[in-house]
């Protein structure tokens, strides 16, 4: 029974050729911060996707800005939220995802609404 439930998943993979739905992907979004000041505040906005029921994970590696969006773009992570310093100051952070791309600033509240919108009304991109 167990060789059934594996090849399911092997087929779901295959169907969506690894770039799950945001309510069926592992990580529905990673947080990346621009420098080490930012992750305090990369943390809280994870704290936040995560009281409203998201996956989120935060990416504080020294490594350059562009080297992680386009690892977790490669990753197929639905939603990618950068925070620098404008994002600290006004509560947002700089938004984009598979299906639009680059969203813009939002703010944290409201970019958790999104998501959380898309994860319940299960969306297929």
């Amino acid at each position: 029974m167990l060789g059934s439930i594996e090849r399911f998943f092997g087929v779901l993979t295959e169907h969506y050729e690894g770039a799950f739905p945001v309510w069926l992907a592992p990580e529905q979004a990673r947080i990346i911060t621009i420098a080490g000041a930012h992750e305090d505040y990369a943390y809280e906005v994870r704290d936040l996707l995560r009281q409203n029921g998201l996956r989120a994970d935060v990416d504080v590696r020294n490594e350059k800005l562009g080297y992680k969006i386009r690892e977790a773009r490669n990753e197929r992570v639905p939603y990618i939220l950068v925070v620098g310093d404008k994002e600290m100051e006004t509560g947002s952070v700089s938004a984009r995802n598979r299906k639009d791309g680059e969203i813009g600033s939002v703010s944290k509240e409201d970019i958790a609404a999104m998501i959380k919108k898309d994860n319940d009304e299960r969306v297929i991109w």
